[in-house]
């Protein structure tokens, strides 16, 4: 008997199966994990955001519970609002600073609706202007960055709510930062003024410095923050009543 004819791949089938796994995925509960695997709050947002093209308006759900709505396009976070609240990225100067506030809110709400089912409603929204964005690959890193060290959690928790900041990785790596010149400026003189100190040839024979939290009152308005762990430093511009506030986050982070 003859074998039957091998049939070749009509042009575009490939493309067609992976519109039709898209539509089956979209057809799926929201916020459920592929393969019913466990699926953290953070993982179930990026997913998402990857899959959204034309300007959407997300509201995240935690159990019953609205907890944000997002605003997404060209698979990119554009606004994330908490509670009725906008996270704030007017201030952000590039994706990197927006992508850390966003990762800032998405810990904050991993941390309420931890063992709770997540799930979306999608809507057509109008195309966001203005606002700062961020790529879901950005927004990975900054969420990793966030999981990591405890100077990181701190930093993703406390950068927002400085007038500005400024990070120094271990290692001399390129430093990071965000907010007015005039502030940046003051924040590296006080880096500088730390390194300096640092550096003193007598601190070759000393242990590593244990982490460390200090608040600098630079005038009644304006205190400066700098924290430090195994040679990385922060640097944080805060209102005094503020800056007391992020001192108290430090010590319930570092015990």
């Amino acid at each position: 008997m003859a074998e039957p004819a091998h049939q070749s791949p009509r042009p575009g089938a490939s493309a067609a199966s992976a519109l039709h796994q898209a539509l089956i995925r979209l057809a799926q509960p929201a916020g459920a994990p592929p393969h019913g695997k466990p699926d953290t709050l953070s993982a179930a947002v990026l997913r998402e955001i990857s899959e959204i093209v034309l300007p959407r308006e997300i509201t995240l759900c935690i159990g019953d519970r609205p907890a944000a709505v997002l605003t997404v396009a060209q698979r990119r976070l554009a606004v994330l609002s908490l509670g009725g609240a906008a996270a704030s990225t007017a201030a952000a100067e590039n994706p990197e600073t927006a992508a850390q506030l966003f990762a800032a809110g998405l810990r904050r709400l991993e941390s309420e609706g931890l063992g709770q089912e997540v799930s979306f409603r999608r809507r057509p929204c109008a195309a966001p202007q203005g606002a700062s964005s961020c790529s879901v690959r950005r927004l990975a890193e900054a969420l990793t960055a966030a999981g990591g060290g405890r100077l990181d959690h701190f930093r993703v928790q406390a950068a927002p709510q400085a007038a500005a900041w400024l990070h120094c990785p271990r290692n001399g790596g390129q430093a990071q930062g965000n907010g007015p010149a005039e502030l940046r400026t003051r924040l590296d003189a006080v880096r500088q003024a730390l390194t300096a100190k640092s550096t003193h040839p007598a601190s070759a024979r000393m242990p590593v410095p244990k982490p460390d939290c200090l608040l600098l009152p630079v005038t009644p308005q304006l205190h400066i923050l700098t924290a430090s762990d195994s040679g990385a430093l922060l640097l944080l511009a805060l209102p005094p009543d503020e800056a007391r506030t992020q001192a108290a986050v430090w010590r319930g982070i570092y015990g």
